[in-house]
């Protein structure tokens, strides 16, 4: 049984010919029998009585014609939805974001997203890079923004931007406003960082070893949204705190923090783009992705 042959069958049974219906799907009358006769013996029924010239449909007809018109109805909407999602009507997305990106310009860039295609629906999930990690190799994300390159070989990272690594006072705190300030001078404050863990941490680390400095944080913080505990913990008071800039242009802007001007700290973290190297990623997928570039670029 094809499609073809309910297209043919229906068309029969509307105008009651099967001379009308070769005439009007463009086809000869004798293939026109030749379908309905071999769909009238794969159902096991007949489908149409003679009436002198016309042909009308049995009480089994009657029914397949419901089934038959249900069933094209069907592939009818299947094809308008495949058409739209291919033009960009309608669909899901996916979206991971480590916590540096979630907490600044994701969130901004997806609801952009979602304003120019308004029957798109875009999932944004924040994790961990290595939860990230393993949804992508799972299926569960279309597409990840993370602050450092996937682990696993199964997976590909476009490198996206870069963001610099700062140093974050209260407003009110001592360095604020000095138009330069040693790493030696900001080691002897109290210092806020990641965890261990941290990449930002990491590389802060090891910027204070190159020249000799040692970094000794009076207080850690490892939950997977440090960053906005290292905010807090700074608009407090409590310290001097190292976050990427992109996490507190806002509380900057606002007056809530100040960036101290350290030239020796000279510190960026790359942000990627990271997709499954073995999945072809759909028409949906590429174009959120051409768009995180292009609004960079802009």
């Amino acid at each position: 049984m094809t499609l073809h042959q309910l297209k043919v069958f229906t068309t029969v049974a509307k105008l009651g010919s099967f001379t009308e219906a070769g005439k009007t799907l463009q086809i000869g009358q004798p293939s026109v029998t030749a379908l309905v006769t071999s769909l009238s013996h794969e159902l096991g029924v007949k489908l149409f009585e003679k009436f002198g010239v016309k042909s009308r449909l049995t009480t089994f007809g009657e029914e397949w014609l419901e089934i038959s018109e249900e069933i094209l109805g069907k592939v009818e909407e299947a094809k308008r939805r495949m058409t739209e999602v291919s033009g960009l009507k309608r669909g899901k997305i996916l979206v991971g974001g480590s916590s540096s990106a979630a907490s600044s310009f994701l969130p901004v860039a997806v609801q952009a997203f979602k304003k120019q295609h308004l029957g798109i629906e875009v999932i944004l999930k924040i994790e961990r890079s290595e939860v990230l990690e393993r949804k992508l190799l799972e299926g569960e994300l279309d597409v990840a923004v993370m602050g450092q390159a996937p682990r696993s070989a199964l997976l590909k990272a476009h490198r996206y931007r870069e963001e610099e690594i700062v140093a974050i006072a209260p407003p009110k705190h001592a360095l604020a406003g000095k138009r330069s300030v040693p790493l030696s001078l900001i080691a002897k404050q109290p210092l806020i960082a990641n965890g261990t863990e941290s990449y930002v941490r990491k590389q802060v680390e090891k910027r204070f070893s190159e020249i000799g400095i040692p970094f000794t944080p009076v207080m850690e913080v490892t939950d997977h949204m440090s960053g906005e505990a290292i905010k807090s913990a700074v608009a407090s008071g409590l310290g001097i705190g190292f976050i990427t800039k992109c996490h507190v242009i806002s509380d900057i802007e606002a007056g809530k923090l100040e960036l101290l001007k350290a030239p020796a700290l000279k510190l960026k973290r790359t942000m990627y783009l990271v997709v499954h190297r073995k999945r072809q990623s759909s028409l949906l997928t590429r174009t959120f992705i051409e768009f995180l570039r292009s609004a960079e670029r802009k």
